[in-house]
């Protein structure tokens, strides 16, 4: 087998949730020597531990001095503003102040395509805005959030970068796959989204946000050049109704009411062109095929 171009590399994997934890079993996999920060004693297999508090600068100047790279995969402790800021911010800030000047190649922060917001100009061929719900979002569109908490992320962004090292926000779409069962729940308590007018939704498999990390850390060590922003979906935008009646027609089961999707993610089509540019390959290439390996996994 080939060997990795990861292989001996030293690798900070900042945060160990269900995303991070996934990313680092790929990298131990590939052969690199991973360093895990979190708060808790747990980690997986061939992951070195430094316990540390995101919020401390002080515990973070304790990752090994030979960090080549690292990825940010954090969830806040709380949804409120203040929540976010306490995560996402104040992680950024200190991360780049301890480890500011640190021969880093490419730091990987996870982020969220609620950046966007829905205003704005999409650059498709028919010049539509965002908000249209038929427009198709890429990276060459700005961010502009329209909520606070997206602005909270684009500011952890950009604060990141005050570390000195090259930083690619990678925008996450939904993330769906194992252990997130929310949408499937529903549709087996008969509860289905209306037609009209249509909300375009978009997502991506937990697996395939945690290869997609990994295969740009590849590139980056590789000695590609990477974007400053990558979308991370299945390029596959689907009618929010249609997802529901396909899970339905799968399970079985009718929809008996319909529910209104208030405060959800914009209308909006996202295409992940940073990522299909740079050769990536989805294992779930729409949620057909995502929600059909779900279903399996769980026996339905």
């Amino acid at each position: 087998m080939k060997a990795s171009v990861l292989a001996r590399r030293r690798i900070a994997m900042i945060g160990l949730g269900d995303l991070g934890a996934a990313v680092a079993r790929r990298l131990v996999d590939r052969g690199a020597r991973v360093t895990g920060v979190r708060r808790g004693s747990e980690a997986p297999e061939g992951v070195e531990l430094l316990r540390a508090d995101l919020g401390d600068p002080v515990a973070l100047a304790g990752l090994p001095a030979d960090i080549e790279a690292m990825v940010v995969s954090i969830t806040p402790d709380r949804y409120d503003l203040e929540g976010y800021r306490e995560t996402y911010l104040a992680a950024a800030q200190n991360l780049a102040q301890a480890l500011a000047g640190r021969p880093i190649i490419r730091a990987l922060w996870v982020s969220s395509t609620s950046v966007y917001g829905s205003g704005g100009e999409a650059r498709t061929a028919t010049e539509v805005g965002q908000g249209s719900g038929d427009a198709e979002l890429d990276e060459s569109n700005p961010a502009v959030p329209e909520s606070e908490r997206g602005q909270i992320l684009l500011d952890a962004e950009r604060a990141l970068t005050a570390g000195g090292w090259p930083v690619t926000a990678v925008r996450l779409a939904g993330i769906y796959g194992p252990g997130r069962h929310a949408l499937i729940e529903r549709v087996r308590q008969g509860r289905g989204a209306p037609a009209v007018p249509v909300h375009w939704t978009n997502r991506i498999h937990r697996d395939d946000a945690a290869d997609a990390l990994v295969f740009l850390l590849e590139l980056a060590f590789a000695g590609s050049e990477l974007p400053d922003a990558v979308i991370g979906s299945d390029g596959a935008s689907a009618p929010r109704h249609e997802v529901l009646a396909w899970l339905a027609d799968r399970l079985g089961v009718p929809l008996t009411t319909v529910d209104a999707d208030d405060g959800r993610a914009p209308s909006r089509r996202l295409r992940p062109r940073a990522l299909q540019d740079l050769g990536f390959r989805w294992r779930y290439p729409d949620y057909r095929a995502g929600y059909a390996a779900m279903l399996r996994e769980r026996g339905l």
